[in-house]
């Protein structure tokens, strides 16, 4: 299978698959994390189709470690798992494991494969899905920081709690 037309599927379905989430959930903060997925994946997905018009026909070769690999948004993962999620820290936690398993696939495909110029383009789309990875664990780490925060109950330190963004007048 051509690893940029695996990628860009697995983009694709990525995209799908937020988009019906945001569609069917009420709830504002994880229509809000599912929304801004679908624009990541979107965003992915047209720098892997500039990463095969510029590639070399010499990288364009079919992986057979592909062949066998599950798209994890068609295959794995389950819709109603996802809704019944009640806050923002479970949608990034779930959306994390997620673009764990996506870096998984293509580290493992990679491990798997014997042309290096294959072997090569499978760990740039790896760290592509790794950069994306470490993104959502610095939203989360300043979406989760109150819960984490530790600081002396002195009326002088309130005004620190205005940087995580949770004022409530």
């Amino acid at each position: 299978m051509n690893v940029f037309d695996f990628a860009m599927d697995i983009e694709r379905s990525g995209r799908q698959f937020y988009r019906r989430l945001a569609q069917k959930t009420d709830n504002k903060g994880l229509k809000t994390i599912f929304t801004m997925m679908a624009r990541d994946e979107d965003e992915l997905l047209r720098k892997f189709q500039a990463m095969k018009v510029s590639a070399q026909s010499t990288t364009m070769e079919d992986s057979r470690a592909l062949e066998y690999a599950e798209n994890v948004f068609e295959e794995v993962l389950d819709e109603s798992r996802a809704l019944h999620l009640k806050n923002d820290l479970q949608a990034y936690n779930y959306v994390m494991k997620v673009e764990e398993d996506l870096c998984r696939l293509y580290e493992d495909a990679a491990a798997h494969e014997s042309d290096t110029g294959v072997r090569n383009l499978l760990l740039r789309i790896a760290a592509e899905e790794h950069r994306e990875l470490k993104n959502l664990q610095k939203i989360y780490d300043f979406v989760n920081a109150p819960n984490e925060f530790l600081a002396w109950g002195e009326f002088s330190n309130l005004d620190e709690f205005h940087n995580f963004g949770r004022d409530e007048d």
